[in-house]
């Protein structure tokens, strides 16, 4: 799935993997679609993750509430446990990069990417995240067969203090620091494993 996931050039990596060996080939078929289904259902990504995890809202480019499922080009504002970033109402901020499903020589997979960007309800540019905008987030999902696998890859992480707000840059460095030291895997691995547990027969290889 390497083809779904920008390339590591700078900063940290993150990455979080469940596997899942279904009963058959049939059951499979229907775990991807269901896994899928939540993957693209992000405002209730929170009720996989539970109650300490981060809320994820879908929005539009107004910033304006969206009650469907996310769509290539939409936002999604990110409420994170502890201070939030003061330019954008203490929200981080990404944006819908890449929506993908292929089915290529007996695989089937799926991948959805977020960057970092602006907050769309106002007018600053700056980027509204503690990572800067070369830092990406996939979630991909692939079947082959009865096998399933769950990848959470997250690229070029570099905290984010080139704001025009020394307040966020501050915010950036504090919580973009913890990130990088590890304190945002358990909210990607909650995600993934919750996602996995879709399938109460799970097998973790």
């Amino acid at each position: 799935m390497a083809q779904h996931i920008p390339q590591q050039i700078t900063g940290k990596s993150l990455d979080c993997f469940e596997t899942i060996d279904t009963a058959s080939t049939v059951d499979a078929q229907q775990l991807f679609d269901k896994i899928k289904t939540k993957i693209l259902q992000v405002n209730n990504w929170h009720q996989i993750t539970g109650k300490a995890s981060a809320e994820f809202a879908v929005m539009d480019e107004h910033g304006l509430d969206l009650k469907r499922s996310v769509q290539k080009g939409d936002y999604i504002r990110i409420d994170i446990p502890g201070p939030g970033l003061p330019s954008a109402n203490g929200y981080d901020w990404v944006q819908v990069e890449a929506i993908r499903e292929e089915f290529k020589e007996g695989t089937r997979r799926f991948s959805l990417t977020l960057r970092p960007s602006p907050d769309p309800s106002g007018d600053n540019t700056d980027t509204a995240h503690f990572f800067k905008q070369i830092s990406s987030s996939s979630i991909l999902l692939e079947q082959k067969e009865n096998h399933l696998a769950l990848h959470y890859a997250g690229r070029n992480e570099v905290v984010n203090t080139s704001n025009s707000a020394i307040l966020d840059n501050l915010r950036n460095f504090m919580v973009g620091l913890g990130a990088k030291m590890g304190a945002s895997f358990p909210q990607w691995r909650a995600l993934i494993e919750g996602l996995a547990n879709l399938y109460p027969q799970k097998t973790i290889k």
